[in-house]
């Protein structure tokens, strides 16, 4: 099962990222736990003082879907430990700050953002949809969008505070194609932020670049990826991007 603290503390400081190079020296309870900071680790620790709960290390790079596509971000920014999760035909990643993710121990300051990284099943038919077609499947307006050099690039007016509470209302959602795989992205910035604004675009435009230049080369699809029929949540009404742009996954 996947842990689900780890964003959850990158939202937390969010409201105060853009004033604070560090992010606070707390954690969700049930992450201190699991790294010593317990009820028993907080008894008897040394001095009567609970010891520093320990965040997971950010990584600089995660290799999704078996490798077949490797996720990173621009400088300053790295994939999140604690939100990865693997699946059958569907991988999730979130980027975010380095510096965030790691309490201040790591990075430089950068502006605050997550991006979320879904990579679906190897779809030999699939073809990049319009940004009105993201702007539709989120029930949101479009309010500038984009299909340039491989890269659909879609920013809605609503929908960027059911992740971040004090972000945003504006959010982009990007798509582009690797391998015969629909990779879904989706920016998520604090209230006034230029990435919530034009510069989002570039922000989508430089993680295609990033998995681009670090993910090998087509390999030859395994049958078990080939993606015959869709799964249940898509008979549903819940669509290919629906699934790789749900927000269940940041919850």
């Amino acid at each position: 099962m996947r842990r689900k603290t780890g964003l959850a503390g990158v939202i937390a400081v969010f409201g105060l990222a853009g004033c604070l190079q560090t992010a606070p020296d707390t954690a969700p309870p049930d992450e201190a736990a699991e790294n010593g900071g317990g009820l028993f680790g907080g008894l008897f620790a040394a001095g009567g003082e609970p010891p520093e709960p320990q965040r997971p290390t950010p990584l600089a790079r995660a290799d999704l879907v078996r490798g077949d596509v490797v996720v990173a971000g621009p400088e300053g920014y790295c994939v999140d430990p604690v939100t990865l999760a693997r699946r059958a035909g569907r991988d999730f990643a979130v980027i975010a700050s380095c510096n965030i993710l790691s309490g201040g121990k790591a990075g430089m300051f950068v502006e605050p953002m997550i991006m979320t990284v879904t990579v679906g099943g190897i779809d030999s038919a699939a073809a990049l949809p319009a940004p009105s077609a993201l702007a539709l499947q989120a029930g949101q307006e479009l309010i500038g969008g984009s299909t340039r050099d491989g890269l659909v690039a879609a920013q809605l007016a609503g929908g960027g505070t059911e992740v971040l509470e004090d972000g945003d209302p504006r959010y982009w959602r990007g798509a582009f194609l690797h391998n015969g795989r629909m990779i879904g992205l989706a920016l998520y910035a604090p209230r006034g932020s230029f990435l919530a604004g034009a510069d989002g675009r570039e922000m989508l435009r430089a993680v295609q670049t990033r998995i681009l230049r670090l993910s090998p080369e087509a390999a030859p699809p395994r049958p078990e990826d080939e993606q015959t029929a869709p799964p249940p949540a898509a008979a549903a009404g819940d669509g290919l991007f629906g699934r790789l742009f749900g927000a269940k996954d940041l919850r």
